[in-house]
């Protein structure tokens, strides 16, 4: 049986993302076809290293996890060398404004300014992992194909071109100032394939890197059809109320941007009753601040989250850093009818293909598309309805696991 690896910087049932979420459905769903195995390093929850997995070999659900600890090579300037590398990742977002890079890029994709202190940036990043990569050199002949998942991190950055021609690069894209690195172009020009979520992921990438882009193709990713746990214990445990608005995801200020003042002052507005549950790791930067209006449940399982994601009236996903948005289609597929940040276009490209959920692009617009939701039933109903076959169409497992084994069999 082949052996295939799967790169990513987290990994594990108890981690809470989108990404991570991912990769593990990925994997264990070609465990029947390959001897799987996913790289990844002791991180549990960012920035909190006395969470961390123990470091080593285990297997899980059938895959066998190797964990490697973080050894930043000067981690304590990590923020201090990512200012001074600035000006390539500068210039190229201010060609991209002016939508000459991916021209540029198309006849000379690999830029020499910056990329050596780039690369001491990477090398400093708190996770970064020297033994990961080692181990890539040395044993990358034992591999049939390389998954590297996440553009964002050290090791699909300095990884994915070890053995550029047995890497599938899943990109994770989406619009911000860190894909303008220098150093990113040999990822995104030199790896065999590029397997992307969504069209608009595709577009955003191919602007950057025009003509040079790797050979790619839409793949996706499917969602967990889990089983709920029972909705009495759930609601009691995390004194969940009647009727509610949901976030799921990393509790972040990253992910959250203004969704907190921008649903208080929702109910500032029109004295709802509603209230807004958090679901899922809470970032320690947070803090401890609450709200009678807003309830944080943290991390739960599989079958609780099932559970809260269908007695839930509404979806919301403030985040415009968006490859694909596992929680809307779990959303959809729910017939929980999602709002969501416009400025991500790939759940904008969601909204308009799906007729399944709504967008705004400022607060007023998401007070008066929360309001409608909340108050016009039929409405809602006829949003929700119009989910599961969305989903069903473009990302059941069905179509997305035979293409992703027909690009490792094509390596």
């Amino acid at each position: 049986m082949k052996k295939i690896a799967f790169i990513i910087i987290r990994y594990g049932v108890e981690v809470n993302g989108g990404a991570e979420a991912h990769c593990r459905m990925l994997a264990e769903r070609l465990t029947p076809f390959y001897d799987v195995e996913v790289l990844t390093t002791t991180t549990r929850i960012f920035n909190t290293p006395e969470a961390d997995f123990p470091e080593g070999t285990s297997v899980e659900n059938g895959v066998t996890v190797r964990r490697f600890r973080p050894h930043p090579i000067d981690g304590e300037q990590h923020r201090q060398l990512g200012r001074q590398c600035r000006t390539a990742r500068r210039v190229r977002r201010q060609l991209d404004r002016l939508h000459l890079l991916g021209a540029l890029s198309s006849i000379h994709p690999e830029w020499r300014m910056s990329t050596a202190a780039e690369r001491r940036f990477f090398l400093s990043q708190p996770d970064h992992t020297p033994a990961m990569l080692q181990f890539i050199e040395q044993h990358q002949e034992e591999y049939a194909a390389l998954l590297f998942m996440n553009f964002y991190f050290s090791q699909t950055v300095l990884g994915s071109v070890i053995a550029p021609q047995k890497t599938i690069l899943i990109p994770l894209v989406h619009p911000d100032k860190c894909l303008y690195w220098a150093l990113n172009a040999p990822m995104f020009t030199r790896v065999r394939h590029i397997a992307f979520n969504t069209e608009a992921e595709r577009r955003t990438t191919r602007r950057i890197f025009g003509a040079s882009l790797a050979p790619n193709s839409l793949i996706g990713c499917g969602i967990e059809q889990t089983p709920a746990a029972d909705w009495a214990r759930v609601k009691a445990r995390y004194n969940l109320p009647e009727r509610y608005v949901l976030y799921l995801g990393r509790v972040t200020h990253s992910k959250l941007n203004d969704l907190i003042p921008s649903f208080l002052n929702y109910c500032r507005r029109y004295g709802s009753d509603t209230k807004l549950v958090l679901t899922g790791g809470i970032d320690p930067q947070m803090g401890e601040e609450t709200h009678p209006e807003i309830l944080r449940t943290g991390f739960v399982s599989d079958a609780e989250k099932a559970a809260i994601i269908r007695h839930a009236a509404v979806l919301v996903n403030p985040s415009h850093l968006e490859s694909l948005s596992l929680l809307m289609l779990e959303a959809m597929d729910n017939r929980i009818p999602a709002l969501v940040n416009g400025r991500s276009r790939v759940m904008k490209d969601h909204c308009r293909q799906s007729g399944a959920a709504l967008w705004y692009d400022n607060e007023r617009e998401f007070h008066r598309h929360l309001h409608r939701l909340l108050t016009d039933e039929p409405f809602r109903t006829e949003l929700g309805s119009r989910g599961p076959a969305y989903v069903r169409k473009h990302y059941a497992w069905e179509i997305i696991i035979p293409a992703l084994r027909r690009l490792i069999e094509a390596i």
